[in-house]
């Protein structure tokens, strides 16, 4: 299921379909697909993915796009062979934060405007230039954005092997995508009894502004995700 406060979960007639309300705003559809539906489609869809964003995966050439947003420091303890680095991340606001030995470099994307490192147990840590405290800062190798641009897939990994996603959507105003709901695996395994559906999952492609295909590594299994819009109850006005 997508988790989240008040999550309600439908079985159509269809039992292989599992429709799941996400919030007052989308509620989504999830079915298996075959293999070959799913290679068949991707190939098909091609042409509405968007061009990768620019990595900088060099330090150097980050540091200098960068400039004093971030910070290098050369470390060696007193008799040591070796050193190590740490970091120091200046944000929009001028707000700061240290990184010690246990974060390495991994990439820029300026694009994004986002930095990411490699934390404990090979987490994902990326890091929002423009917004310290934004909590849903997903790394950007996991993005899959819709053909529209309209709602995205975003992911990070937590530590050791897995995956955690959520879903997105673009808020004209503030300019900037917006977190909806996390996709846990917990309903669905009382549902499917299927393992890890989206922890183990990736491959995710777009092949229409509101249909999305992935897939479940290790378990050899393939999904199309549709995501439904609903219209929010009218308020009633009472009569004084």
């Amino acid at each position: 299921m997508l988790a989240f406060p008040g999550a309600a979960l439908h079985a159509r007639a269809d039992s292989k379909v599992m429709e799941i309300k996400l919030d007052d705003s989308y509620s989504v559809r999830l079915k298996k697909v075959s293999e070959r539906e799913y290679a068949a489609r991707k190939k098909e869809s091609e042409h509405l993915r968007h061009k990768p964003y620019q990595t900088v995966a060099d330090i150097a050439e980050a540091r200098k796009m960068l400039g004093e947003k971030l910070k290098v420091f050369e470390m060696k303890e007193e008799g040591a062979d070796s050193g190590y680095r740490e970091y120091e991340i200046v944000f929009k606001d001028g707000a700061k934060k240290r990184l010690d030995v246990d974060y390495s470099f991994i990439a820029y994307f300026p694009q994004l405007e986002i930095l990411l490192f490699e934390g404990g147990h090979t987490s994902d840590q990326p890091f929002d230039l423009n917004d310290i405290t934004d909590q849903h800062v997903g790394n950007p190798n996991y993005h899959a954005v819709s053909p529209d641009k309209q709602l995205r897939i975003n992911g990070i990994c937590p530590g050791q092997e897995g995956l955690i996603y959520w879903l997105e959507k673009w808020n004209p105003a503030k300019k900037k995508y917006e977190f909806i709901s996390n996709f846990s695996d917990e309903v669905l395994y009382e549902r499917l009894k299927e393992n890890s559906v989206f922890y183990y999952s990736k491959g995710w492609f777009w092949v229409s502004n509101s249909k999305v295909l992935f897939k479940c590594w290790g378990y050899g299994r393939y999904y199309e995700m549709e995501f439904i819009a609903t219209a929010p109850t009218p308020s009633v006005r009472k009569e004084q």
